[in-house]
């Protein structure tokens, strides 16, 4: 890993975005959870390994400018263009330095957040250790280490089909080439296996997996040769032997992931102070292959499992949607709310039915439990009863379901967003600047969010507190008129913009999360 070595990143570059499992803030969240104290995002110091181009790291340093973060990796061609972005953006509070890992010392200080993202299974043995080690030198008493890798035993299948791949391209160095011939190989050996058998069905599955994978990540996660996956208890206990202890995963709580049943009992009869040991039993019941954990360290008391008073401190949001109901379906008092990917909860509880209307009218912004309360109690009014306590705790019992489940998000400080139209509203500063130049955008969840068209690109890039609704069709029109006169071939581009289409627009940028509060 010498910076004096073809780095693979400066030959082939990989995708550089936001990842929102990696944001302090929810990285804060979850150690608050569990005791910790640690620091608030408003004030923290923040390092990356394995930065890129700093796609991840800029929109937490833009949205925090108190903060003090700092960019690591190797290639130097990712590195200049990171210094470059954060030029253009005027940020202050966060430098990136192309250097070895190996090289890394105690004397960088100490972070409340260390972010390794889609490094440790693709580096060598003596870096991954290093990165670990780091964790023990550079974090502060209260901080969070996340590191992410593939996982084993669901790795052991990915693998089958990487065998068939290294070895098709094991005399071919030039990127490009590569791609093609690993693609083609296993198109054709998985095509001439046997369906019926295991190893057949496992290539065909991976085969339809890679057709969805862009050139670049196939290239990086695919072929290098000397990437390898790992057991949970491996990762433990490098981590032990450098004064750290597992946390928690960033998919928290989701407490027993895709197990069903059977698994589940199994996993019920495992003491919720033995986590680690929870945690691996899981991945050998549903071969989970990819692990993002968090690592504290070791002496911190950890509080484990979850209290019937767990979601008070924490601001609470729900992207729920009430479906619609069949009518030889609908029972009467029943409601069925729809969350991400499909998922459909039938709620009769009034109190539960009101905050789940509640968080999805407010979606993307987040709301404290006392104000949550408050608004349904006011809203279920007299249908309450005369044990508002009882009832409430009825409440908070739905809510810690729904929770566990993976469908209610919480934060210790909620994100800085409005789902309210201002007369002059201003998209984020790292949207607006993102927006110019790509169709793919960080929103104040730290997420990535696609902007379907050039004109919605435009729109969002003139949301910068400047401008009124008449002001935004007056840019509007004139953009369209310039985009055609130029002859630029945009397909279904409008004639006019309209006043409805603004409004429409900008609701549809508040629910993308985008408007900064």
């Amino acid at each position: 890993m010498s910076a004096s070595a073809i780095n693979p990143y400066d030959a082939v570059a990989y995708p550089g975005h936001s990842f929102s499992q990696t944001h302090p803030s929810r990285l804060a969240t979850i150690a608050h959870f569990h005791g910790m104290s640690p620091a608030l995002p408003s004030t923290m110091r923040v390092l990356e390994l394995g930065c890129g181009r700093g796609g991840n790291l800029i929109p937490m340093a833009a949205q925090y400018p108190r903060s003090q973060f700092l960019g690591i990796d190797l290639s130097g061609d990712s590195i200049r263009q990171a210094n470059a972005s954060a030029g253009e953006l005027g940020l202050a509070n966060v430098a990136f330095e192309q250097r070895d890992i190996l090289e890394l010392t105690a004397d960088l200080g100490r972070f409340d957040y260390i972010i390794v993202h889609g490094v440790f299974s693709w580096v060598p043995d003596p870096v991954r250790e290093r990165i670990v080690a780091l964790f023990g030198e550079l974090l502060a008493p209260q901080g969070v280490a996340y590191v992410s890798y593939n996982a084993l035993p669901g790795c052991r299948l990915r693998d089958l089909a990487r065998d068939v791949m290294l070895y098709a391209v094991r005399d071919i160095d030039e990127p490009r080439e590569r791609v093609r011939v690993a693609r083609a190989a296993l198109k054709d050996v998985a095509e001439a296996s046997d369906p019926d058998s295991f190893h057949g069905a496992a290539l065909r599955q991976r085969l339809k997996q890679i057709d969805e994978l862009p050139d670049n990540v196939f290239y990086h996660d695919d072929l290098n040769p000397g990437a390898r996956a790992f057991a949970l208890h491996e990762v433990l206990s490098t981590a032990e032997r450098h004064g750290l202890q597992f946390l928690a995963e960033a998919s928290f709580p989701n407490l027993y992931g895709a197990a069903k049943g059977p698994a589940q009992q199994l996993l019920a009869q495992i003491p919720v102070e033995e986590v680690a040991r929870r945690e691996q039993t899981l991945d050998l019941l549903i071969g989970r292959p990819f692990r993002e954990t968090l690592l504290c360290r070791a002496d911190l008391p950890l509080q484990r499992g979850i209290r019937p008073d767990a979601l008070r401190p924490y601001y609470l949001a729900a992207n729920a949607r009430l479906a619609q109901q069949v009518t030889e379906e609908a029972r009467p008092g029943v409601e069925r709310f729809e969350f991400d990917e499909g998922v459909r909860l039938s709620v009769d509880l009034p109190l539960c039915k009101a905050a789940l209307g509640i968080m999805s009218a407010i979606w993307p912004a987040s709301i404290a439990w006392d104000e949550l309360v408050a608004r349904c109690c006011d809203e279920v009014g007299d249908g309450l009863g005369p044990d508002s306590a009882h009832e409430i705790g009825r409440l908070e019992e739905a809510l810690i379901a729904i929770f566990k489940a993976g469908l209610l998000d919480i934060r210790l400080e909620p994100p800085v967003l409005t789902t309210e139209i201002s007369e002059k509203p201003a998209a984020s500063e790292i949207a607006r600047w993102q927006a110019a130049t790509a169709l793919e955008v960080t929103d104040l969840r730290h997420r990535t969010v696609q902007l379907d068209s050039i004109v919605v690109r435009k729109f969002v890039s003139l949301l910068d507190g400047s401008r009124d609704q008449r002001m935004l069709l007056d840019e509007m029109n004139a953009f369209l008129a310039e985009t055609r006169a130029a002859g630029v071939a945009v397909p279904n581009l409008p004639e006019r913009a309209t006043a409805a289409e603004v409004a429409m627009h900008l609701r549809d940028v508040a629910r993308l999360a985008l408007l900064r509060a």
